[in-house]
């Protein structure tokens, strides 16, 4: 004995392969062989899809153009898709020829049905199909439900049952559950413009613990004043300045005007606001009117920094100003700082790879008829993600609100 581990039988390829289920892996959730997985997806996402697309070009059947990366889309997400698939619907032990064989009947017998003229509709569109269409459906729909029947009876007689039906409605939730996640999106663009608020919460209990009310912060906030203070009077003194020369050439070209010109306003904006400048006749120079109250307001200039008292902490009122300014430039890649966020509105679209998919997870008995539903099914899934791609559930109605 070397002490290494006991074998247990089975190889790396293995994985959880389970051989001696007795049902055949119908009671194992779940299980994988590597050879059988390998071939399962390329007849998926290789085989399958190629074969729909040349007898669609030669038919010139209804699909969707794709370039070469919609078609290296589909494949990276039919990995992902098949191998959930085969791992969680027992195909480690039920994928073999009958599979196969009725996986190339469903998925021709679908294309047929779709060449059919009154056969050009969508589930959404079910109000304005035409008799000839809700025959067909509904001829469809009685063989599903015929097969669902069987398979609950299989389940049952496996022991499985407990289980299998709360599988099937919890798998199903990707269907129905939408229905509340686009009320919700709704709801939220009407009366929650920020979404739920959740980040805009967090955030803000994030600034409210960081943005202390210090005597620091309080300091730079006087001394930004005092800047901008600065900032503005010292354009005023400019302006003024050059105002004071341009009216003392121009009093000595008119020695002999009247006293109506005495006085002439002039206003100019600088900075936040404009500059009120008084012209004399009598000194031929252009004063600037700091010494009123008058001039102080409207240059928007605050106080003299010797006038105002020193606080030692930042006010309630200004600290809330300045959660809110950081607030508005919240780091979205997706949206412009301080402008609407991309909210949508959605309509739903259920598609048939979407209902057929779910439906192969449940084929999962070694019989030959639920061997053959789940190459039928598979089938027509293919059908829809080759036609037209793995479209999504909820498809936006229009541009962000």
């Amino acid at each position: 004995m070397d002490g290494g581990p006991a074998s247990t039988g089975h190889g790396f390829t293995d994985g959880c392969y389970l051989q001696n289920d007795a049902y055949n892996g119908a009671a194992t959730l779940v299980s994988f062989h590597l050879l059988r997985y390998a071939l399962f997806t390329i007849m998926l996402i290789v085989v399958g899809p190629f074969v729909f697309r040349v007898v669609a070009a030669f038919f010139d059947l209804e699909r969707d153009f794709k370039s070469i990366v919609d078609h290296f889309d589909d494949v990276t997400g039919g990995l992902m898709y098949t191998y959930i698939l085969f791992t969680l619907g027992n195909y480690a032990h039920t994928f073999g020829w009958v599979t196969a064989v009725f996986y190339f009947v469903g998925l021709l017998v679908y294309t047929a049905l779709t060449w059919l003229p009154f056969m050009g509709v969508d589930i959404p569109g079910w109000r304005s199909w035409s008799k000839e269409a809700w025959l067909v459906n509904s001829a469809g729909l009685t063989l599903v439900l015929v097969g669902v029947g069987f398979h609950i009876r299989w389940a049952s007689r496996a022991g499985i049952l407990q289980w299998y039906l709360p599988l099937f409605v919890l798998a199903t939730a990707s269907v129905w559950s939408p229905v509340f996640v686009r009320w919700l999106q709704h709801y939220c663009i009407d009366n929650c413009p920020d979404g739920l608020g959740i980040e805009r919460r967090t955030r803000w209990a994030a600034l409210a613990i960081i943005i202390p009310r210090s005597g620091a912060i309080r300091r730079k906030y006087q001394a930004e004043e005092e800047t901008q203070l600065a900032v503005l009077r010292e354009r005023a003194e400019q302006y003024a300045a050059t105002r004071a020369t341009s009216a003392t050439q121009q009093s000595r070209g008119s020695d002999n005007e009247g006293d109506d010109a005495d006085y002439r306003p002039l206003s100019m904006a600088v900075g936040a606001g404009p500059v009120t400048v008084q012209r004399s006749s009598n000194v031929g120079t252009d004063i600037l009117n700091t010494n009123s109250s008058h001039s102080t307001s409207r240059l928007n200039m605050p106080n003299e920094p010797a006038a105002q008292p020193r606080a030692i902490t930042l006010t309630h009122a200004q600290k809330q100003e300045m959660i809110e300014r950081k607030l508005r430039n919240r780091h979205y890649v997706n949206a412009k700082a301080g402008g609407p966020l991309p909210l949508y509105k959605y309509q739903l679209h259920l598609h048939h790879w979407q209902i057929f998919y779910i439906l192969a997870f449940f084929t999962r008995f070694d019989q030959f008829a639920s061997r053959a539903c789940a190459g039928l099914v598979l089938g027509i899934f293919t059908h829809g993600h080759a036609a037209f791609g793995l479209d999504p559930l909820m498809e936006r109605k229009h541009e962000p609100l």
